[in-house]
């Protein structure tokens, strides 16, 4: 976008809600959206509007191997509550390996 695409898109979105803005941004992704995520408490609302303007946008996760239990339980539960399409990137060398 250039600069005065995204001026305008500025104006044009600043009182409109937050899920308008995600289907806003998805629409223009042409089929190439996604959402990252390290499944941080405050993630779990991005992942929901993320899902809820595109139910299948793939969500990566560059697990790197030292998440705290608690994050792997978050993990899950998210993924089954929001029905998430994780697609998962793991080092080939686990931290318990090293």
């Amino acid at each position: 976008m250039t600069p005065d695409q995204i001026s305008k898109a500025n104006a044009e979105l600043r009182d409109k809600p937050a899920l308008e803005i995600v289907k806003w941004a998805i629409a223009r992704a042409k089929g190439r959206a996604i959402v990252s995520t390290n499944y941080r408490p405050y993630e779990a609302v991005i992942l929901h509007l993320a899902t809820q303007a595109q139910a299948d946008i793939p969500v990566l996760w560059a697990d790197h191997g030292y998440n705290r239990p608690a994050t792997y339980i978050h993990a899950k539960q998210l993924k089954k509550q929001l029905k998430l399409n994780i697609k998962a990137y793991v080092p080939k060398m686990t931290a318990a390996h090293y």
